[in-house]
């Protein structure tokens, strides 16, 4: 769910230029592009087989004029790539570090779950330089990782503008948290309420059910 947790947390203005790094198939961008009507979207993808999966889901699903997807390793983008620089860059990214945990024999898999070709330290800094000054880098990541995470965001310039906890259920500590960065000296960090995912029973609570609301 993170894709979806996320894409609830995105409030582009009209017009924004969106760059999603490390789009797969495409589900965060698609999301974006059907819930916010005058935005621009660019996923990048460096597997092949994901972005021509991405390329015919916006085209199925009406939204290839504004979704547009590249298939590249987002590393090695520029700013002649993108025109002008970006006004939010978004981010699933792969979430377990490359010497940790059991590596999946599937190399897609691997290289979307573990930091093989890309960790946080170096897509923090090249979010920092796609961005304009007053761009917003939104990502969702393990909460156990957040104080690695806030420390690469510092290093690359970020300031972190708010911070959500995401859980399974209110009994359980935090999976995943949802941070939003900016480059804007002066600002405080707002630390959002709590996302419960289900109650006790295992139902969805109202907030799950808000993530699905357009």
């Amino acid at each position: 769910m993170d894709s979806l947790i996320l894409a609830a947390h995105i409030q582009p203005d009209p017009g924004d230029r969106i760059i999603d790094a490390g789009c797969g198939c495409g589900i965060l961008s698609l999301i974006l592009g059907a819930r916010h009507k005058e935005v621009h979207i660019l996923g990048v993808e460096i597997q092949q087989t994901l972005a021509l999966l991405a390329r015919k889901n916006a085209a199925r699903n009406r939204l290839d004029h504004r979704v547009r997807i590249l298939h590249r390793d987002i590393m090695s983008l520029t700013l002649d790539d993108i025109s002008t620089p970006a006004d939010i860059i978004i981010s699933n990214p792969p979430y377990k570090k490359k010497a940790t945990g059991r590596v999946n024999p599937d190399a897609g898999k691997a290289l979307a779950r573990h930091e093989i070709t890309l960790d946080i330290t170096t897509l923090s800094r090249k979010a920092s330089f796609l961005l304009q000054p007053e761009g917003q880098f939104c990502l969702i990541f393990p909460a156990p990782r957040l104080e690695e995470l806030l420390f690469c965001l510092e290093s690359s310039g970020f300031r972190p503008l708010w911070i959500r906890f995401v859980h399974f259920r209110s009994t359980e500590t935090a999976g995943r948290v949802l941070v939003n960065a900016g480059k804007i000296p002066g600002k405080s960090c707002t630390i959002r309420p709590p996302l419960y995912l289900y109650n006790p029973d295992g139902t969805p609570t109202a907030d799950h059910l808000r993530l699905l609301a357009w």
